[in-house]
């Protein structure tokens, strides 16, 4: 069975089955900071809400990442030499788009064809403000799950 739901929130979730059948709930928030208790909740209750048979079960595994934020929101693609591209910039939406990014990037990469890649590849990318931006957007997730603890009802 195939389950793959994402939301258009500003601060996103998502709910996908992996290939062993589990279910992975995915929602931005720092779950190595000081807010890792109200994203951890919210998790919980995200779940629970949108899924009400599966109860209470444990949480098996938690990770998290880094969101790579565009200013313009668009993806990039950084070439490395003539064999190696970085492919970024998902805006918290990346699982859809990264795996089709990197088929691509590995295509024109095998193929020697920069046509074959969804966008343009650039030899630098630089964007501003990056860690006031970090500190905006991990306060901003933290706040939203604490005080608005489900985007939709």
């Amino acid at each position: 069975m195939q389950i793959n739901s994402w939301d258009t929130g500003l601060i996103m979730s998502s709910f996908r089955l992996d290939r062993a059948g589990r279910m992975i709930v995915g929602g931005i928030g720092d779950l190595e900071g000081k807010a890792q208790p109200i994203h951890a909740a919210w998790a919980r209750r995200k779940l629970r809400r949108t899924f009400p048979e599966l109860g209470d079960l444990p949480f098996e595994h938690a990770w998290s990442g880094r969101i790579a934020m565009t200013h313009d929101h668009i993806p990039k693609i950084v070439r490395f030499g003539p064999d190696a591209y970085a492919c970024f910039g998902y805006s918290g939406r990346g699982i859809g788009p990264a795996t089709a990014f990197g088929m691509q990037a590995a295509i024109a990469l095998l193929e020697e064809n920069e046509d074959a890649l969804p966008v343009a590849a650039v030899d630098d990318h630089q964007e501003v403000f990056v860690s006031a931006k970090e500190a905006f957007f991990a306060t901003g997730s933290a706040l939203s799950h604490a005080v608005n603890p489900l985007p939709f009802r």
